[in-house]
């Protein structure tokens, strides 16, 4: 063990502490006690359910017994712990110690140490364990044989276990340090499967088997790491896939600082702060009305024309008085010449931008983000959202309520296109805002539906795919039931057999590729081919479909 570790376990005999107390006692910082105390936990020497305090397991009982008995720096760290496990089978001289890999230089000073304490003796056999509580405390240490904990998901799995190396691709935590987050687990993790691993899967896999709220805290430092370059709807798929939603949206709620639904699995929020300021990344802060008023005020006063701008998300939920706080204030307007007065404006205001301004406005889909500490972070669109969904003449028409800020004019889209928006875009929180509209408004789930077509149609985007998944997960962690979810599976399916028939395929082909119920899949195969959509060359052992028209490739 270590002697931090031992430090901390003497300071919890008594009573328990927060982190920050732990910290201040060993007179270390509190991000690195957190760690110390991250590792006692995987060992099930202290528990963190109310304030961190030695555990109820039977190898914390056995400690404190020992804390009692013994200075346990002067037995237990170190090199000093893996001599008293090799004399665990029986007594052995300092001979046969060395034998099994142990220094000259300091096996004679360690056991020297430790027999001067009166846990071990030396008897004509050897030096032997005298301490029955400790021979119990290091066999319930190194008690386990080699264990291997297996997850599954449609062929694919995920193994945790003991071992120092195993067959497969190292994954979860075991991953981490190979994607820049220096992390090093007491167990290892790898994938076997055929699929190659990108970030999200890594992620994904390391929610999948966390088991501390240190786990829990490293995979939210993941995420901040990579949180430009993950992609969220994949994540949702992948949490899907191998069965940890409500641990992941918990993850994404905690991260955003928003409810989450299981407390237990999370570090006070300073602590985890702390972690991830040690690893470079930085939650971003939320924003309350009256920073977001003012933000717009100060906008307004400052543009030199009257410009017409549409707000979306969190702002937008503000507005209506359906959310208390923001990080940032997305708005989208229909011309360029709007984007580079708001851009402008906004720069002379203080605020910088990430990104060039020059660049984005020559982009056909032009966007910019600006920022000026403490205050709410600006994302400015031109007609598409992300690159993504379009601002259409219906939004505009159901924009339902506006607001003057001298030459500002802000009007709010209608929950129901928020709601479009909060189903595809993949930003921080977009799962909670489309559940907490989905409870409180009366969506026009036809217009949704009929408003998702359109989005395809003008862009030749399968949004279509990623509004299922947010669908899928309302209903499983929120019970919210969309009236359209059936027809947007046909819909989904359809697409998808399209997009697949590019190339000929039979159906175990089909049903080996496509997430869907096989009866599904045949029953939209007929209606594909009466529709003449689609193709079907009856020739061969199993039929095989291809997309009318399609080119051999």
């Amino acid at each position: 063990m270590r002697e931090a570790e031992l430090r901390v376990l003497d300071c919890l005999r008594d009573r328990s502490y927060s982190v920050g107390e732990l910290a201040d006692a060993i007179e270390k910082s509190q991000s690195w006690t957190s760690e110390v105390v991250g590792d006692l936990e995987t060992d099930h020497l202290v528990d963190r359910t109310d304030g961190v305090q030695l555990a109820t397991t039977y190898e914390a009982t056995l400690l404190a017994e020992l804390l009692d008995r013994y200075a346990l720096e002067n037995v237990l760290t170190g090199t000093k712990e893996d001599i008293l496990d090799a004399l665990l089978d029986g007594p052995k001289t300092i001979s046969e110690l060395q034998q099994q890999g142990f220094a000259t230089s300091t096996l004679y000073k360690h056991v020297n140490e430790i027999q001067e304490t009166g846990a071990i003796t030396r008897t004509d056999d050897g030096y032997a364990v005298a301490d029955d509580t400790l021979r119990s405390f290091l066999r319930a240490r190194t008690r386990t044989t080699p264990f291997e904990t297996e997850y599954r998901a449609n062929g694919d799995r995920l193994v945790a276990t003991s071992k120092d190396t195993i067959d497969g691709t190292p994954t979860a935590f075991s991953a981490f340090t190979r994607y820049g987050v220096d992390y090093h687990p007491a167990k290892t993790y790898a994938h076997r499967g055929d699929r190659s691993l990108e970030l999200e899967a890594v992620l994904i896999h390391a929610v999948t088997v966390a088991e501390t709220k240190k786990q829990m805290a490293m995979a939210g430092v993941f995420y901040l790491t990579h949180r430009a370059t993950l992609e969220a709807s994949e994540l949702w798929r992948l949490a899907n896939r191998w069965d940890c939603v409500e641990k992941w949206a918990d993850l994404f709620a905690y991260i955003d600082q928003r409810e989450v639904h299981h407390e237990e699995l999370f570090l006070p929020w300073e602590e985890f702060v702390d972690l991830a300021n040690d690893y470079g990344v930085y939650p971003r802060g939320q924003h309350p009305e009256n920073s977001l008023r003012r933000g717009l005020e100060e906008l307004g006063a400052h543009l030199e024309t009257p410009v017409d701008v549409y707000l979306l998300g969190g702002g937008n939920l503000i507005l209506r008085g359906l959310k208390d706080s923001t990080k940032d204030v997305d708005l989208v307007v229909d011309d360029g010449q709007t984007f580079l007065a708001l851009a402008e404006s906004l720069q002379e205001l203080g605020y910088e931008e990430r990104g060039d301004l020059k660049t984005a406005y020559d982009q056909l889909d032009p966007s910019l983000v600006l920022e000026k500490e403490g205050c709410p972070r600006w994302d400015i669109f031109v007609e598409a959202v992300a690159g993504q969904l379009q601002l259409t003449p219906a939004m505009i028409e159901r924009c339902d309520q506006s607001f003057e800020y001298d030459n500002l004019h802000v009007h709010l889209l209608s929950l129901t296109d928020i709601f479009v928006f909060k189903s595809i875009t993949e930003r921080e929180g977009d799962l909670e805002d489309a559940a907490l509209i989905a409870r409180r408004a009366d969506l026009d789930w036809e217009s949704i539906f009929r408003e998702i077509k359109a989005q395809e149609d003008r862009t030749g985007q399968l949004f279509s795919f990623a509004v299922l998944d947010t669908l899928d997960v309302l209903e499983e962690r929120h019970d919210i039931v969309a009236p359209i979810t059936e027809r947007l599976v046909s819909y989904c399916l359809e697409n998808a057999l399209l997009v697949s028939l590019e190339a000929p395929k039979t159906i175990e082909d089909l049903r080996e590729e496509l997430d869907f119920p096989d009866h599904r899949i045949y029953n939209k195969l007929r209606k594909l081919e009466e529709e003449g959509q689609i193709t079907v060359d009856r020739s061969g052992r199993l039929n095989t479909y291809r997309r009318a028209g399609s080119i051999d490739r």
